[in-house]
């Protein structure tokens, strides 16, 4: 009798309120479920019909089905989701249909063709409408990184992250093991929030053969003594850094060998010393900024590389920090071409320390352009004497001493001779100047300009002496192509006899 009058009281109270709490005892919903929640869930292989007891259905078949949805009239609100999970390759195609031509947000069928790809739908008492869609998509060989015990365990003291692996930074993580980067990418969303920080006073916390990128992080060894990189790339490992902050580093250390190292929008700030390339294949170095706040040498280059690109960004270097913006004094080579643009050089710190080979083009503020472009020379008489010719209208090189000056990729490696040690063929203008005496009156005299001791005819230029102490000047001008090596020089004939003239004075330019 007490049980019954519990039930009764019961009642009485669901339908004075409407509401049903499972777990509670005062519901805040028509059901309020203070707990986890168990909804039916069938996996099927082939065709099936969804039943009034269903309500996830997972095909796991191996090829096309179909599964067919209810009458919508006669379930109202009723709520099916429906998944291809199939593993086979390629994915077989599952249909979700109706029945009596009802329709699925206006269309007769549904189609299930991707992995992982699920709909939920809902009877609205005439069709089905969709409620949510898309792809499960679950990342493969991704790693989240919150603390150091998500990384692999270190052997030896180094951390060798797995192949083919993402690790995503989060936070701050402090690291007492050095890291291989093992071709894998290592990233962080925001650089001011997400950090790795090497602490021990030895080592490296970026070591080994292997490259790989490192994106969206700040980075940083901070205790004396260890540097942030001691790689020794093989020939063929990349290193990518991009978006990233090097910051309070004791020494930022070396990079040598690889194929590839770029580096593209690097913040260095607060570092003891910078970092060096040694003998890199191909160096990038696009948009870096070293405040100044930095000390000692930012950059410095070493032994032999294939091509150096260095553009944008900008170094701030101080001399009460000791500050070298750009050291180039170990390069031993460069076997194909170097490039250096467009970086403000600023500050009272030494900008440049060595100097820039032929094959370097430089054009930044704050230093002087160096390139091919700019290439100009000079030469000037300095000492007269006698030239002499085997027969009249037989041209021979304009004999005197000479002396160059503003040599630019230009050398003088002789007497009224100016060659081009640049390594861009590319077009001068030629400006000569020359003043003649003759040994007697009524002498003609032509003028050209020669490249390799082969006369430019469109340089000629003529004279005529009247009288035996006649001074007569000419201007001769010109252009002119050259490459590696190429040179010209002034000569001359008598057009009238083969008596010798006199060059009292002579300047040759190009640029």
């Amino acid at each position: 009798m007490k049980n019954l009058l519990v039930v009764i009281l019961c009642i009485i109270a669901i339908r004075g309120t409407a509401q049903i709490g499972i777990g509670t005892t005062t519901p805040t919903s028509t059901l309020d479920v203070r707990g986890s929640l168990s909804l039916n869930y069938r996996a099927f292989t082939s065709s099936t019909t969804a039943a009034s007891t269903d309500n996830t259905l997972l095909f796991t078949g191996t090829s096309a089905a179909t599964v067919t949805l209810p009458d919508a009239t006669g379930c109202a609100g009723r709520v099916y989701s429906v998944k291809n999970a199939s593993t086979t390759s390629p994915i077989p195609v599952l249909t979700v249909a109706t029945t009596s031509s009802q329709t699925i947000d206006g269309s007769s069928a549904l189609l299930l063709s991707s992995n992982k790809s699920i709909v939920t739908v809902v009877s609205d008492g005439t069709n089905w409408n969709i409620m949510s869609s898309g792809i499960v998509k679950a990342r493969n060989n991704f790693v989240m990184v919150q603390s150091a015990s998500d990384l692999p365990a270190p052997v030896s003291g180094v951390i060798t992250l797995v192949s083919g692996t993402t690790y995503e930074v989060n936070g701050t993580i402090v690291l007492t093991s050095k890291i291989n980067l093992n071709g894998c990418y290592l990233i962080g969303k925001d650089a001011n929030n997400d950090k790795l920080i090497y602490t021990p006073a030895s080592g490296e916390l970026f070591t080994g053969t292997k490259g790989g990128t490192i994106k969206t992080l700040t980075l940083a060894a901070i205790t004396t003594g260890a540097k942030l990189f001691n790689l020794d790339l093989g020939a063929s490992e990349n290193l990518i850094m991009r978006d990233n902050v090097v910051a309070n580093c004791k020494d930022v250390g070396v990079i040598k060998g690889g194929y590839i190292v770029f580096f593209s929008v690097i913040n260095y700030s607060g570092n003891t010393n910078g970092i060096t390339y040694q003998s890199v294949n191909h160096l990038l170095l696009d948009n870096t900024a070293w405040f100044s706040s930095n000390y000692n040498t930012f950059e410095k280059f070493v032994g032999t590389f294939s091509m150096i690109e260095k553009l944008g960004g900008f170094i701030h270097g101080l001399s009460g920090n000791s500050a070298v913006g750009v050291d180039v004094s170990g390069i031993a080579d460069i076997t194909d071409a170097a490039t250096f643009k467009n970086t403000a050089m600023i500050g009272t710190g030494t900008r440049v320390s060595g100097t820039f080979s032929g094959k370097w083009e430089v054009d930044c503020p704050g230093i002087d352009t160096e390139m091919d472009d700019v290439a100009t020379g000079n030469i000037y008489l300095t000492s007269s004497m006698a030239t002499s010719f085997s027969a009249a209208n037989t041209p021979t090189k304009v004999l005197c001493t000479t002396t160059g000056v503003g040599l630019f990729r230009v050398s003088s490696s002789a007497s009224n001779r100016l060659v081009y040690n640049g390594i861009k063929t590319r077009r001068f203008s030629v400006m000569a100047s020359v003043s003649v005496t003759a040994q007697s009156a009524n002498k003609n005299f032509s003028f050209f300009i020669y490249k390799n001791g082969v006369k430019l005819p469109e340089s000629e230029q003529a004279m005529r002496l009247s009288t035996g102490v006649d001074k007569a000047s000419i201007t001769i001008s010109c252009t002119v192509q050259l490459s590696t090596n190429d040179y010209i020089e002034i000569w001359a004939a008598n057009t009238s006899d083969a008596s010798s003239m006199t060059v009292e004075t002579m300047n040759l330019t190009i640029k």
